[in-house]
């Protein structure tokens, strides 16, 4: 007779016998052999990293939530996840009996947000002793090898939030994406219900904007191989968009020629394609034909629009206000940017339109309304509260910058833990690359206050805070020099001019940048810093001051009438 091994002789609470009829009879008393139990216990085998929070089997309890063909929010439960996920109480009863089996190891706290209002369990932490989640994963894998990580992706798709859906959508993809990357590169595309692979798709779609960029061009990846299994698949269009914008946010030159569907959800994908062709006019420094693109859009029913296109209509307002906030008409910004600081239920531009908005306040010189919108703003994530800080640093240099000397110190400090903090980062797109520039430009700006006036050391030290925003701002995927270039060659000009009375190679370069964007008549101005105006026109009048002809001419002008 073959020997029988360890495995066969342990319970899933985790206790080991000598022989098969000594674990049988303890088995039948023992509450972690409930099925339902045994479901719970098999999940946690599968999801990692460990401990797994109580918050994540509680989703399950919920409908997926994505976007119907109207354009309306439809709930539904397309994912086939074990039956204890059916019914709370049963879902209650497992957990309490695997605590009360001493078959999980629990602790205190939930690292995914959302638990609010739900059972106890849903603030605690759950991990399977070693043994016990060697044990059922061998057990599992002897039986099929790929069940319990198909069940266990499937509890954590069905829970991942769907863009435009929800206000913590970037909060809540961020706390969920550790558990999905480890099942994300194993995950059994054949084994999939064609049932599921449309919700499979968009999970997969929202995946795409977290993470570095090896996980976002994976999950697309997988996206394609599923929408490949349904072709053609209405998800065709969403999967090309997102390629092409992390294309764009890699710096690639790209083209769209992707046809949306005829329907309210096809009319608000045609939104997301205009709201790319604008971004894509931007980094090229056309404002005003970006302007132009996002004025091409309506809802199918004006008068009744969709839930997604109510929620396109906003990003579209959004990045009418961050355009004419580009061109330097500050009033005509901030009609777009108000409505959207304070709209209920928020939208997910919200915490962008009031960073935007404290940026124009304090051009308008309103101080106080600008530092009434910070204080109003809730940070839920390390990537909201850098955002967060660099614009509070802004606001404080640019008081600074109109005479408050006494922010200076405060905007100082913030900027040198900013840039500390980028610079333990690894940037990959240009968003975080400019936002590591911004805090750059903001030492360089102070370094150069304090040390004006002071001997050939104190312009050698503003000197290198200059080269430091320089080379932050070559870094930024722009392949030619532009409005942030030449701002950093004018200062550089201006240290010189201030120690030798020559402005040297830099105010030349600046000349030359800014004779190259005038003929090309390209816009773009305001978008890598906050300060907007003030520090160029500053340094032009010093630059002037010492007899040297101004270059930026019109600086933070009106945007055109007739536009």
């Amino acid at each position: 007779m073959q020997a029988t091994t360890d495995h066969e002789r342990r319970c899933y609470c985790g206790k080991l016998y000598q022989t098969i009829s000594s674990l049988g009879r303890h088995s039948r008393g023992c509450p972690a052999s409930s099925g339902d139990c045994k479901g719970f216990l098999q999940l946690l085998a599968y999801l990692e990293p460990r401990p797994v929070p109580g918050d994540l089997f509680h989703r399950a309890l919920s409908p997926f939530r994505k976007w119907n063909e109207n354009g309306n929010e439809l709930r539904e439960r397309p994912f086939q996840l074990p039956g204890v996920f059916s019914d709370e109480g049963r879902l209650d009863k497992a957990i309490k009996d695997a605590i009360d089996a001493h078959a999980v190891l629990v602790t205190i706290g939930s690292s995914v947000p959302d638990a609010d209002q739900g059972p106890w369990w849903a603030y605690r932490n759950f991990e399977l002793p070693e043994p016990s989640r060697t044990f059922i994963r061998n057990s599992l894998e002897s039986l099929d090898g790929t069940c319990g990580q198909l069940d266990a992706m499937r509890l954590v798709f069905h829970g991942f939030p769907i863009p435009d859906l929800d206000t913590s959508f970037v909060e809540k993809g961020n706390a969920l994406l550790p558990f999905v990357v480890p099942l994300l590169y194993k995950l059994p595309v054949d084994k999939l219900l064609v049932s599921e692979l449309p919700s499979t798709i968009e999970v997969c779609i929202s995946i795409s904007h977290f993470g570095d960029h090896d996980t976002k061009s994976n999950a697309l990846a997988v996206a394609q191989t599923l929408a490949d299994r349904i072709a053609p698949s209405p998800l065709d269009f969403s999967i090309g968009l997102r390629r092409l914008t992390l294309s764009l946010v890699g710096g690639q030159a790209v083209s769209i020629s992707l046809s949306p569907g005829p329907d309210r959800k096809g009319n608000s994908q045609r939104a997301e394609a205009l709201l790319f062709r604008a971004q894509q006019s931007v980094e090229l420094g056309h404002v005003s034909e970006a302007w132009k693109l996002v004025g091409q859009w309506t809802p199918f029913h004006a008068a009744q629009p969709s839930s997604l296109e109510t929620i396109m209509s906003s990003r579209l307002d959004y990045m009418k206000g961050k355009l004419r906030r580009f061109q330097g008409n500050f009033e005509a910004a901030r009609q777009y940017f108000e409505p959207l600081s304070s709209q209920y239920p928020p939208t997910r531009v919200q915490f962008s339109s009031r960073l935007h908005l404290i940026a124009v306040y304090a051009e308008l010189g309103l101080w106080e309304k600008a530092q009434t919108v910070a204080d109003r703003i809730e940070v839920v994530s390390g990537r909201q509260r850098r955002l967060y800080r660099l614009a509070q640093a802004e606001l404080f240099l640019s008081r600074a910058l109109c005479g408050f000397e006494d922010d200076l110190a405060s905007a100082k400090g913030l900027f040198a833990d900013i840039v500390s903090e980028y610079e333990g980062l690894v940037p990959f797109g240009r968003t975080m690359r400019r936002n590591f520039f911004r805090a750059c430009f903001g030492l360089a700006v102070i370094g150069h206050l304090q040390r004006q006036g002071q001997t050939l050391f104190g312009a050698l030290g503003s000197l290198s805070g200059w080269e430091l925003a320089y080379r932050a701002s070559r870094e930024c995927l722009v392949v030619a020099e532009g409005f942030p270039d030449l701002v950093c060659h004018l200062s550089m000009a201006q240290v010189q001019c201030s120690v030798s009375g020559q402005s040297g190679p830099p105010l030349e370069r600046a000349k030359q940048i800014w004779a190259a964007l005038s003929s090309q008549g390209l816009e773009q101005r305001f978008c890598f810093t906050n300060l907007g105006t003030r520090w160029v026109d500053m340094v032009s009048e010093w630059l002037e001051s010492s007899g040297c002809p101004r270059i930026v001419s019109h600086w933070g002008g009106p945007a055109n009438k007739n536009e």
